[in-house]
């Protein structure tokens, strides 16, 4: 019977480091070695592998058991807009499996087939893309695959685990405030990841908050404030021309129709304190409760 499916009964004394157990384990690492195309130089995954972490782990060097025919590989499926699945590098953990129908609760991931054939599925082998699948990638089952079976598109090549610096942040698009990590090389964010046990979002994040960060090199983000001319036009302007505009135009409003007929919309993209600050300015400075935010909705 196997250990993990052993129960546990009174008295019972269980051994988990012994030479034995070490025999046991770096064989079955072996298997898994063996049964797919685990070749770390390139693969997404080189540096977050629990699989490589354990081969190196218990010093395997060679493999003792045939690898698999190059024929029995399965493709490599990139029709997903934001996942690769490999599954010649998948090690039938269940992870995936798991995430999918247990956490976010969306069970479009399954285990097809049985026996040697056996492998991960979603809505009945069919592809994994937005047409054919209940899949509305989040990405959760990337986060907890052990190996590269499961790696992001966006982030392929742009670098390696030991490349990146992480920074922890608040997700900007919605008023529940999951918590992230932001993967940086050169100033450049790589890819997002959940912040585990974490509050409130427990590790989870949605397809926004995990793959939606592009806007942040939009070539279309001002960088520099703009007055409108009178002949419709807009002009680059300094700060300091631009804020004593506003304040002049403020005031024109306010002696004219009153405080409140002022109102502004403060954005979720932006940090909290900047949200704060907004909030306070047009409250204790303009004199209005006309102050909304998009995350309300």
């Amino acid at each position: 019977m196997a250990a993990c499916s052993t129960p546990v009964t009174p008295g019972m004394e269980v051994f988990t480091d012994t030479e034995l157990v070490h025999r046991a384990r770096k064989m079955n690492i072996e298997f898994l070695l063996a049964s797919g195309k685990h070749n770390c130089l390139t693969c997404e995954s080189n540096g977050n592998c629990r699989l490589q972490d354990l081969a190196y782990f218990y010093k395997i060097t060679k493999l003792q058991f045939p690898e698999k025919d190059e024929k029995d590989i399965y493709p490599i499926e990139d029709q997903n807009p934001f996942i690769i699945r490999d599954f010649s590098r998948c090690i039938l953990c269940g992870r995936c499996v798991q995430a999918c129908n247990e956490v976010v609760v969306n069970r479009a991931i399954s285990y097809g087939y049985r026996g040697a054939k056996s492998k991960i599925v979603t809505g009945g082998d069919k592809a994994y893309n937005d047409n054919d699948s209940e899949c509305v990638f989040c990405g959760q089952c990337v986060e907890v695959c052990p190996v590269g079976a499961l790696t992001e598109k966006k982030a392929k090549g742009l670098g390696r685990p030991w490349e990146t610096q992480k920074i922890r942040t608040t997700c900007p698009y919605c008023g529940v405030g999951c918590q992230q990590w932001l993967h940086v090389k050169e100033g450049k964010i790589v890819k997002v990841t959940a912040v585990e046990d974490a509050q409130p979002n427990q590790g989870r994040l949605c397809v926004k908050g995990r793959f939606a960060y592009d806007f942040i090199y939009s070539e279309d983000r001002l960088k520099t404030p703009l007055i409108r001319q009178k002949d419709g036009k807009f002009r680059e302007a300094p700060w300091d021309e631009t804020l004593d505009l506003i304040v002049s135009k403020f005031k024109e409003i306010i002696k004219k129709d009153g405080p409140d007929a002022i109102a502004g919309v403060s954005c979720a993209r932006s940090i909290n304190e900047d949200s704060y600050q907004m909030q306070k300015l047009f409250r204790a400075v303009i004199g209005t409760n006309n102050i909304d935010h998009c995350a309300r909705t």
